[in-house]
């Protein structure tokens, strides 16, 4: 697995060699000569072995006066899966107890919270299913998929509940005691849920248009999710609904919401509309290249790993590959010259910390006995040697036209996204009379996927807002309705986004995808609310006394659906993943303005006669 280990005993002859050497001191010496760098060659193979190993060598050597840090690409992959890993098992856990409590509150029925657990359960395991069998791997963002349907299906669950109770509240004793009463809640229920699931569909489909591929396997995911969640809904759950009986459950009288829920809130909809243009100055303000620091809670590994190797030369490796400007070979004094001017140049960069090159390492021969009797093209051939560990062969091609600057980037100190600070390292090698090659490395891979997570962010919401506009005009079926839709739907990005660039939270390629998420299960609310004021209007009502009636129908389903599913997004907060983290509670924070927008601003919108002052509704 370790290809080779450079360190003080194994290279420079002893510490005072190390600290007059170019190279050795770049390289291994830190913190001013107190602490030093062991520097290992592994291969990509089996990282998790890996880091078993190395792990057990550091808690074996550590000692109180004997601190052992750890940092490296690899080993953050490591962290990053255990934390996934760890999150599965703690999430699938917590939900089943969560939701099991949350559905005894709310409903008081041993019956129907077995038949919830079930149901959900059912619908997570089949995703899972679906997804091994379509051999689709859990990735970094699908992780939590399992959460996330469970949380859908108990949508559905909720509302087909409330549904079922309203019509048994309708009807008289011997209707209330039929077994035909779930069947009227199912179909009650199943057309707002139906394009509740396309909504969530689309939410998630919106992901599959984005370049960055963890985006897109949660869309494909997410996809399959919601549409396993509303078959098991409908098929499973109305069973448990005729085993119980509506009258043993426990029910919120709505004679004291009646007149409640008849006003306009005029005022609650101008304050939702003033914090959301105060919300809406935070968006300029996004993060979206956070730094590698924030994925990993404070006093935790490897985040003190990375901090100590990040002060001590950077903690993010970049390569540079450059020619000279002419095409000419890099084996004269002249170019050597030039690079030593550019390497120079770089370690003056502000987020540059080690830089080693092919200056520093000829450096170095040059200070070996009778090396000035040496050409510098024979030096490099010496250098290239099999007894040398061909090490030449590191920092320039066989044809000397092509040599590598390999650099370690500091995350503290770095004040705009690295793509900047790549263009800025390229102009620098332009300016010095080079043309920069080839630019790679993690640095340059988490820029450019920071460029595609705002991309993605912005494409994203631009096609679900589409999206949403003609399935508002399907279900709405009126140009206002739907505009009053698309309206209040926009505030959720507006509040999460805003939200988000005002507290100076990072968005990582994991918490990005939370607003599409949370704006797909947003509608869901909306959809049933305006299915519930059609119904209202079939029974003879118009205006505002049809948005009035449809809302005290359906409040407790938009209220309590939300409220769940801000619990089981805020199970993400036990995540021991910062980003995780993030993204759970960004869909809370989400869910919080879903419920003021369908309750107070989009009847406002939708069927207020704005020109009255008093309402009318009975």
């Amino acid at each position: 697995m370790v290809n080779g280990a450079e360190s003080l005993s194994d290279g420079p002859k002893d510490f005072a060699d190390a600290e007059k050497s170019p190279f050795w001191k770049r390289l291994l010496i830190a913190e001013n000569g107190r602490s030093s760098n062991v520097v290992l060659f592994a291969s990509n193979r089996d990282g998790e072995e890996l880091i078993r190993r190395v792990e057990a060598i550091v808690d074996k050597f550590s000692a109180k006066d004997f601190s052992i840090n750890i940092a490296g690409a690899q080993y953050v992959a490591e962290m990053i899966r255990r934390s996934l890993k760890h999150d599965f098992r703690v999430f699938s856990l917590t939900s089943i107890l969560l939701f099991g409590a949350a559905a005894w509150l709310l409903f008081r029925s041993l019956k129907l919270t077995l038949g919830i657990l079930v149901t959900c359960t059912s619908a997570v395991l089949a995703t899972l299913l679906v997804q091994s069998a379509l051999g689709e791997k859990i990735g970094i963002l699908t992780a939590n998929l399992g959460t996330i349907v469970f949380v859908v299906t108990l949508s559905h669950l909720v509302y087909m509940t409330f549904n079922w109770q309203t019509l048994a509240r309708q009807g008289d004793e011997e209707e209330v005691d039929s077994r035909s009463l779930s069947a009227k809640a199912w179909r009650m229920t199943l057309p707002a849920s139906f394009w509740s699931m396309v909504c969530a569909s689309l939410g998630f489909g919106s992901l599959l248009l984005v370049p960055a591929k963890p985006l897109r396997e949660l869309g494909y995911g997410g996809v399959e999710g919601t549409v396993i969640a509303l078959c098991c809904a409908y098929l499973m759950y109305p069973s448990f609904l005729e085993w119980e009986g509506p009258k043993e459950t426990q029910t919120l009288p709505d004679e004291r919401w009646s007149k409640f829920w008849t006003s306009k809130f005029a005022w609650p909809s101008v304050a939702i509309l003033l914090v959301s243009v105060g919300l809406s100055f935070g968006i300029s303000r996004l993060n979206t290249d956070p730094s590698l620091l924030d994925y990993f809670k404070k006093g935790t590994e490897p985040r003190d790993g990375l901090l100590y190797v990040d002060r001590n030369g950077g903690s993010n490796p970049l390569t540079l590959v450059i020619a000279a400007a002419n095409g000419d070979k890099l084996d004269t004094k002249e170019e050597y010259d030039k690079m030593w001017n550019l390497q120079e140049a770089l370690e003056e960069h502000k987020g540059v910390g080690t830089v080693l090159s092919l200056p520093v390492l000829m450096d170095e021969g040059h200070r070996q006995p009778f090396a000035f009797l040496f050409s510098w093209d024979r030096l490099l051939k010496i250098m290239s040697e099999a007894k040398h560990d061909r090490i030449a062969s590191t920092f320039v091609s066989n044809d000397r036209k092509l040599a590598a600057f390999y650099l370690r980037m500091e995350e503290q100190r770095r004040d705009k996204p690295r793509v900047e600070v790549v263009n800025d390292l390229k102009s620098i090698v332009r300016k010095q009379g080079f043309t920069p090659y080839l630019v790679g490395g993690v640095y340059q891979l988490q820029g450019a996927l920071a460029k595609l997570v705002a991309s993605s962010l912005r494409t994203g919401l631009i096609w679900l807002l589409v999206f949403f506009t003609g399935v508002a005009l399907i279900v709405g079926r009126n140009i206002r309705v739907a505009i009053a839709m698309i309206f209040s739907l926009s505030l959720v990005p507006i509040w999460m986004l805003g939200g988000i660039g005002l507290l100076h939270i990072p968005v990582d390629i994991i918490s990005a995808p939370a607003t599409n998420v949370c704006i797909g299960m947003a509608i869901d609310s909306m959809v049933h609310l305006v299915f519930g004021v059609k119904r209202a209007q079939r029974d003879g009502k118009e205006g505002w006394s049809a948005w009035a009636a449809g809302r005290r129908e359906q409040w407790r389903g938009i209220v309590y659906s939300d409220v769940i599913i801000a619990a089981g997004f805020a199970i993400f907060a036990l995540s021991n993943f910062p980003p995780t983290q993030r993204f759970g509670l960004v869909v809370v924070a989400g869910t919080v303005i879903d419920i003021l927008a369908n309750l107070f601003l989009l009847p406002l919108l939708g069927g207020a006669d704005l020109k009255t002052r008093h309402s009318v509704a009975k």
